[in-house]
């Protein structure tokens, strides 16, 4: 197959692949039909054969066979602002497993996260063994015992209560190259993707910032994670099903907001 593939006879020249492609890989033609403009800069992000409503593209780098259809409306607002109003940061969790196939689920909706240049570099270490999820909040224990920066959540380790995973039954760490220039952000936007994702199959999640932190700093807990080399942790969602369920919204502070 040749880069991009027109079908002559179902382009109907509108000229929407050329709009929207966001790299100027592509081009109009004479006949208002899309032509390679420069192949170079072509991030293979799929929005040409994505917007193409009479499937004329082909693309040599978006398969053909994984794309998807679209959903043809979005849920009304109503619905998606009290579902990102009435998240809350759950940090007790029943003894329920969650269940392979689940976060697998979640890792597929998470991994259609954008990315900076759409690099897709964003990589996942999951578990749902609490037991494994508790040697690796005694990682992020022994660390922040050795730095002496968190005595309280040591000191409530030390009796038995983890502050630094929650007793999580399943950990989702996102990772990227060390030197990626988003990488931060890819990561969060990822997990926040994911988070929805569980919240919407009844889960419940809290960022795990003091194991992303950890990780920055702690060969042991790495090797646990089973990091690969060159990479680094950008963040971590502690995942599991609710002990309790929230009946009210707490107010937020104002938005810091100033209109230019």
């Amino acid at each position: 197959m040749q880069f991009i593939e027109v079908d002559a006879a179902r382009c109907k020249h509108d000229g929407l692949c050329v709009a929207v492609c966001p790299s100027g890989c592509l081009g109009a033609g004479e006949d208002g039909g899309p032509v390679v403009a420069d192949a170079a800069v072509c991030n293979a992000c799929g929005h040409c054969v994505a917007v193409c409503p009479h499937d004329a593209l082909a693309h040599s780098r978006v398969p053909a066979a994984e794309m998807r259809k679209n959903i043809r409306s979005w849920p009304a607002p109503d619905v998606v602002d009290a579902m990102l109003r009435g998240r809350r940061s759950i940090r007790a969790y029943k003894d329920t497993p969650v269940a392979r196939e689940v976060l697998a689920e979640l890792v597929d909706v998470a991994r259609f996260a954008p990315t900076a240049s759409n690099v897709q570099e964003v990589g996942w270490i999951v578990t749902g063994d609490p037991a494994k999820v508790r040697e690796l909040a005694g990682l992020t224990a022994a660390y922040f015992a050795q730095q002496g920066t968190r005595p309280k959540y040591s000191a409530m380790w030390e009796q038995g209560l983890d502050y630094f995973l929650r007793s999580a039954p399943a950990l989702a760490v996102s990772y990227v190259p060390a030197d990626a220039p988003f990488g931060a952000a890819d990561c969060g936007i990822a997990l926040t993707f994911m988070e929805l994702a569980a919240v919407a199959r009844g889960l419940g999640t809290c960022w795990a910032g003091l194991l992303t932190h950890a990780a920055k700093h702690s060969a042991p807990l790495r090797q646990a994670l089973g990091l690969p080399q060159g990479q680094i942790v950008e963040g971590g969602l502690m995942l599991g099903y609710p002990k309790v369920r929230y009946a009210g919204v707490p107010p937020r502070n104002p938005a810091r907001l100033s209109w230019i």
